[in-house]
């Protein structure tokens, strides 16, 4: 672990030691979980993920609060989702030929990604302090 010193004013560094006497614990372990606990989550992003959507997820810690949460409610759009359930349908039918297969797959990625991007969107709202327990919060309008 790399250690770094911070400049702290004298009476805070008072109070932080109160606190971790007070807890029996050391200052520095105070310190550690007091900042972890305040600063926002790290980003969470894979580096499996395609670059332009790690680039994407990367760059929504940046977007304003109303465009995550346009983000979070965001969804294939209906004709999307009936193609899907048609070919899904197909397939339980019959082998599905190459084009329809390219197709699903296609829609199954558009569909993990608009999760994904959902899901980080949450995330970071989460991380601004918005209470998200209510699942209506996330439906779309």
């Amino acid at each position: 672990m790399t250690l770094h010193t911070v400049n702290v004013p004298e009476n805070l560094y008072r109070r932080l030691q109160q606190q971790a006497s007070i807890e029996r614990r050391s200052v520095d372990d105070l310190v550690q979980q007091t900042l972890s606990r305040q600063l926002p989550p790290a980003v969470l992003v894979e580096d499996d993920l395609p670059p332009s959507l790690r680039a994407e997820m990367l760059a929504m810690e940046h977007l304003s609060d109303a465009a995550l949460w346009s983000l979070a409610r965001s969804a294939l759009s209906p004709e999307q989702l009936a193609e899907m359930e048609r070919l899904r349908q197909l397939a339980e039918k019959r082998s599905l030929t190459p084009d329809e297969r390219i197709r699903q797959q296609d829609l199954l990625r558009e569909y993990d990604e608009t999760i994904l991007r959902r899901a980080h969107a949450a995330m970071l709202l989460m991380s601004r302090g918005y209470d998200l327990s209510d699942p209506k919060l996330l439906q779309q309008t």
